[in-house]
């Protein structure tokens, strides 16, 4: 939301700057298409940020079709990013008129504008703060705590702050709290600079607002946030570093609300366990609880034809996605540009389209998935939507007796991918045993070579040899055409 009142050339740079730290080289006529502007202004842009950045640039190089530049290596998107918002005079005003300075005179002196200019920056921000819905038509702030701290993030996330806006020593005791959570909750879990600075200005939010300005809500939704493991240790943690001001600073919709934003970053997590692990428990309690959301997943499927119940590669995203939709924060949060191809900006339209058909049929809310939001969603599972459904690859198993059954089974078993790979289930003791209908399938049979004394095998057969002395190499063998004919 905030993206459409920000100053145009302001975020044109932030999003070249993005593209530019993602893939290192850019067409300038497909960075133009993608930005609507002319390859002049891409040039332009690319200019004014080499200027910008000339001491956090490596090296760079500019033809007539591409543009290349690489930053050092301890330099972080967001650290980019943030550098250039910094000139957004408009993010500027939204800030001083946060902390009470309203005065047209007063962005003329400070942001070094004509009157006539800081006139239509204060215009642009007052139709902001409408538009969020927490300023009324005759400029006065509405009561609406979640949704206002949801504007402030969106602003605070952007800008240095600290010095026109913050009290420091609070700021001080969010910081060292986060970093407390972290190593408490998370096992020392690394998070990035824009998901700890996130953190902890909503930290910030509660310490500062909650006393005067204390957040309400809905029963029932806050009765399931209450049931959440992140929730029960958040609390835990802070009656540990609050022990005093839990019960006046800290009441369960402001844990709920911490709760909340937690669940919103994205963790580096160093076991891919613990991933699979967070994942399951979100997918039951996100998506096994909710018909609503089991329906839209429904049409995805529908719409693609693809099986994505249980498949983590649209599933984490997908639950990424949903959770954005909460109080609608998806329109304030400070999310990555992403560098689309043609086939996923295609693809764009499609979900976009799924998105808005199911809003109709199942939310009654004035939810409006941004445009930031839904490319993030659809360069995570493009490839996964694409894919289309494909036969699954067969194998029988020809084997003396019962036990050889099991051993060549239980060892297939290991090593296939179940998701386009199976096992028949019935035990076959000959060859000329197996169905008629095999040969229409994509498979693959393993025999026991005792089994094979009267078949001629071919070089472009699909059965192989297979003995318990020789498994091993067999099995290599095996899986190596599985995968290659698959």
């Amino acid at each position: 939301m905030i993206e459409e009142y920000i100053e145009k050339d302001i975020m044109r740079r932030v999003k070249l700057v993005e593209f530019l730290f993602e893939m290192r080289e850019l067409s300038i006529k497909d960075t133009a298409k993608r930005l609507n502007v002319t390859p002049n202004t891409i040039k332009r842009d690319f200019d004014k940020i080499l200027v910008y950045f000339d001491d956090w640039i490596l090296y760079s190089t500019s033809t007539s079709q591409k543009i290349s530049a690489v930053f050092l290596s301890d330099l972080t998107r967001y650290t980019l990013v943030i550098k250039i918002y910094e000139e957004s005079k408009f993010l500027n005003v939204c800030l001083r008129y946060l902390s009470g300075d309203t005065d047209y005179l007063s962005i003329v002196e400070n942001e070094f504008v004509s009157v006539a200019k800081a006139f239509q920056i204060k215009k642009n921000v007052e139709d902001f703060f409408k538009h969020a819905k927490i300023m009324d038509e005759n400029n006065h702030f509405i009561h609406d705590e979640l949704r206002y701290r949801s504007v402030v993030l969106s602003i605070l996330m952007r800008v240095n702050f600290k010095e026109l806006w913050s009290k420091a020593e609070l700021w001080q005791i969010a910081e060292q709290f986060v970093d407390e959570l972290l190593e408490r909750f998370s096992n020392n879990i690394k998070i990035n600079k824009r998901e700890y600075i996130f953190l902890v200005v909503n930290v910030y939010l509660s310490l500062t607002r909650s006393s005067d300005h204390p957040l309400k809500y809905p029963e029932n939704e806050l009765n399931v946030i209450r049931q959440s493991v992140i929730f029960k240790e958040l609390k835990k943690t802070l009656v540990h570093f609050f022990p005093s001001e839990v019960e006046t600073t800290f009441s369960d919709d402001e844990i709920g609300y911490l709760t909340a934003a937690y669940r919103l970053i994205s963790l580096n997590t160093p076991n891919y366990l613990i991933v699979k692990m967070d994942h399951d428990y979100e997918r039951h309690t996100i998506i096994e609880n909710s018909p609503e959301i089991r329906a839209l997943i429904r049409d995805f499927e529908k719409y693609f034809s693809v099986n994505l119940v249980d498949n983590i590669l649209f599933e984490k995203p997908f639950i990424n996605l949903v959770l954005s939709t909460w109080q609608n924060i998806q329109s304030f949060l400070v999310e990555q540009h992403y560098y689309l191809n043609d086939e996923q900006l295609s693809l764009i339209l499609s979900v976009r389209k799924i998105l808005e058909e199911w809003q109709k049929q199942y939310i009654d809310s004035d939810l409006d998935f941004t445009d930031t939001i839904i490319d993030k969603f659809t360069s995570q599972v493009s490839t996964t939507l694409l894919q289309k459904n494909q036969q699954k690859q067969i194998f029988f198993v020809v084997a003396e007796d019962e036990f050889s059954h099991i051993l060549y089974r239980e060892h297939l078993e290991k090593w296939i991918n179940h998701s386009d790979k199976f096992i028949d289930d019935r035990m076959y003791y000959a060859i000329d045993e197996l169905p008629v209908y095999a040969k229409s399938w994509s498979h693959v049979i393993l025999c026991e070579r005792a089994l094979l004394a009267d078949h001629e095998i071919s070089p472009d057969s699909t059965i192989f040899p297979v003995s318990r002395s020789t498994f091993s190499l067999d099995l290599r063998n095996i899986l190596m055409y599985a995968y290659d004919n698959s």
